[in-house]
């Protein structure tokens, strides 16, 4: 994989991507985030974003697995997940009541 740092595609944009087709993605790298990018043909370009949505997806919920383990929730209970999901319905009962 080609890596390209980021200042140099800002500077230089398309140029520094290179000629041609490449199906190889480049790797962006800056001082303190990463981006990958790949070229995509027109008519896969849908197929690409539902696979990119579905990437995005699957690190979202591996960073709030790890918020989960660095607050301890990973160590939760069903019975105490259950009692917090009857406190929060009974809660919303009661707002629905009042209002």
């Amino acid at each position: 994989m080609k890596t390209i740092p980021l200042r140099e595609f800002q500077r230089e944009g398309v140029k520094a991507l290179g000629a041609g087709f490449s199906a190889e993605p480049l790797l962006l790298t800056g001082r303190d985030r990463e981006f990958v990018l790949f070229q995509v043909p027109p008519d896969d370009r849908t197929a690409v974003l539902d696979l990119a949505e579905g990437l995005s997806a699957v690190l979202a919920l591996r960073q709030d697995q790890e918020r989960a383990v660095e607050a301890g929730l990973d160590q939760t209970s069903m019975e105490d997940i259950e009692a917090e999901i009857r406190t929060a319905r009974k809660s919303i009962r009661q707002r629905k009541r009042s209002a």
